[in-house]
């Protein structure tokens, strides 16, 4: 069986069973993981030339090239007919190894990711930061593809997404879509966020705020009037504030924190945890900017947003601790993986144990 016929063979297995990766690397067996467990799979070993025939299949001249220099490359491939896959190659002690994440054709709604009410009607702001947040694999990139998809359907915009690589891909439909590839159509976010406001857009997408210079541009969009959604790999809504105004010099934190105060719409935290009748489910925290909590962090109190979210119900804020609680109560996860993945389990306890109202 040839090469490319093998990796054919793997990609549909994952997509079949209803995988979110396919591990691969010289010399071992497959690996896929299925509702966060990785299964490892028997039967097939790539060796060297084997994987480097792959590489060619797969790669331009140029991201060859790449590869080669940097030992490491992100790129987007698709399966015709089933998916696309965003794909990370490396160089580890055994030879070359890849990882392919699943991206579905088709874009989940608003109540199939469950996202809250609060975080649905953050999508309808004319302008200022939208931000997306949670660790790797928990789901950012389907709860943006959704935010855009709804916009897609319900509002003439023009949207420009920045993003490394090209996930979901948008047909125009109410809205006009223009996605950039970074290391393809711009060299970095910092140089596509350069130029993005000369391009006319509505909506200005940051697949990841991560260098300063990017955050600060990042910002500087929202100023001028646009609606900016981007993601950022942190935990919480606490967390995510801390590391915008953290990666400046101290010398920069009033301005930073005055700046993110006026421009924050809300932070939407996500993680996953799988269900108890199989698959997985996200449960989130939102923190809508009140003018309660732009005072805090314009004041630099974000020590304090806590406390704000737990009594910010009214305003659709919710905490990770009481959405998970929420989804033990309706059954739908075990209360010892809520415990694994709340960030303070004691106040999640404490939560499951307040009788109903």
């Amino acid at each position: 069986m040839s090469d490319e016929r093998s990796l054919y063979k793997l990609l549909k297995l994952t997509f079949d069973e209803k995988g979110s990766d396919l591990h691969l690397k010289v010399g071992k067996a497959p690996a896929i993981r299925v509702d966060g467990v990785i299964r490892h799979l028997d039967g097939f070993r790539f060796n060297k030339n084997d994987f480097q025939k792959i590489i060619e299949m797969m790669l331009t001249s140029e991201q060859e090239k790449h590869f080669k220099q940097k030992h490491e490359l992100d790129f987007a491939y698709t399966l015709e007919g089933v998916c696309r896959f965003r794909v990370n190659l490396y160089m580890d002690l055994n030879g070359a190894g890849a990882v392919f994440r699943v991206i579905p054709y088709r874009v989940m709604s608003f109540d199939e990711i469950g996202l809250p009410l609060a975080a649905r009607k953050l999508i309808e702001q004319p302008n200022g930061l939208i931000l997306i947040t949670g660790p790797t694999g928990a789901g950012k990139t389907s709860t943006m593809a959704s935010y855009l998809n709804y916009v897609n359907a319900n509002a003439r915009r023009h949207v420009v997404t920045i993003e490394d690589p090209i996930e979901y891909q948008f047909d125009d439909n109410q809205s006009f879509f223009n996605q950039r590839q970074v290391g393809v159509d711009c060299l970095g976010f910092y140089e596509g966020l350069l130029t993005v406001l000369r391009q006319d857009p509505d909506i200005v997408v940051v697949g990841e705020m991560r260098e300063p210079e990017t955050i600060a541009l990042t910002l500087n969009a929202a100023e001028t009037g646009k609606l900016v959604l981007a993601t950022l790999h942190t935990s919480s809504a606490v967390s995510t504030a801390e590391r915008i105004v953290n990666v400046f010099p101290e010398s920069r934190h009033h301005q930073i924190l005055l700046q993110l105060s006026m421009v924050l719409r809300g932070v939407v935290s996500q993680t996953l945890i799988q269900k108890v009748d199989g698959g997985r489910i996200a449960a989130f925290e939102v923190l809508i900017n009140t003018s309660a909590v732009r005072s805090l962090i314009a004041d630099g109190k974000i020590h304090m947003l806590p406390s704000y979210l737990e009594t910010g119900a009214e305003f659709g804020m919710t905490t990770m601790e009481m959405s998970l609680a929420q989804l033990v109560k309706d059954r739908v996860i075990k209360r010892e993986d809520a415990l694994t993945a709340a960030p303070n389990p004691a106040v999640l306890k404490k939560i499951l144990l307040e009788p109903p109202m």
